[in-house]
């Protein structure tokens, strides 16, 4: 197969990597309006005004994704022996050639020792805040804004075959907002099950860049305002 991307790496420094970014797994789900952290017109504003470097927005939540993502990432070498795992030595994204407003940034790259397949390595941790995330996760399912980011990696990276999601769940308790206690999960997505939705986040993509990016005109938001009797 035909590689459709390119490699660039930027060492150590984050705010470089952060600004020649295109569209990410998490501007995908923002577009597809199921990011709870951002939506279009962040997306917008972020990628029209290149005078304004991006920066990252720092939570109790993501400091512990950062320090807590290379411990599950070793969890997952150490109980999956099926692969050999190539973590980045520095940060490295990935980048179609064709749409370079497409990007992607893995944890890691996988090769499948039975069969040689080349795939994706996502790692993930989730704060379960609610019973029905809770139940969600128990019941196999991942949210849609993390599915959507995996797709986006199957979507640039063209020569993958699979990405396997590794995902740390902290559970706390509802009432005191207190650690209760956590564990590790992995959901495995195919290419050959999801090329429909491969395609269809490459297209809302592609629609999105072409219609407000290129000609520089907003998206509309809607806005929904609930009054009460």
């Amino acid at each position: 197969m035909k590689k459709l991307y390119k490699v660039e790496y930027y060492g150590k420094d984050r705010q470089e990597w952060l600004k020649h970014r295109g569209f990410g797994g998490s501007s995908v789900s923002a577009i597809f309006g199921k990011n709870p952290y951002m939506n279009k017109l962040d997306i917008y504003c972020s990628s029209v005004n290149k005078s304004e470097e991006k920066k990252e927005k720092h939570t109790a939540s993501t400091q512990y994704g950062v320090e807590a993502e290379e411990l599950v990432a070793k969890f997952f070498a150490i109980h999956l022996k099926k692969y050999e795992v190539s973590y980045p030595q520095e940060i490295t994204m990935y980048r179609r050639v064709d749409k370079p407003f497409m990007t992607y940034t893995a944890d890691g790259i996988l090769k499948e020792v039975e069969t040689g397949r080349k795939g994706i390595l996502e790692i993930k941790t989730h704060l379960v805040q609610s019973k029905a995330d809770a139940d969600e996760w128990r019941a196999g399912n991942i949210p849609l804004n993390y599915t959507l980011q995996v797709l986006q990696g199957l979507a640039v990276i063209n020569d993958a075959k699979f990405v396997e999601v590794c995902v740390e769940l902290v559970f706390i308790n509802y009432d005191t907002g207190e650690w209760q206690s956590s564990e590790i999960r992995h959901v495995k997505l195919e290419r050959t099950k999801c090329r429909k939705q491969i395609k269809d986040v490459e297209n809302e993509e592609t629609k999105f860049y072409e219609n407000h990016i290129k000609n520089m005109i907003p998206p509309n938001l809607e806005i929904k305002v609930e009054i009460g009797e």
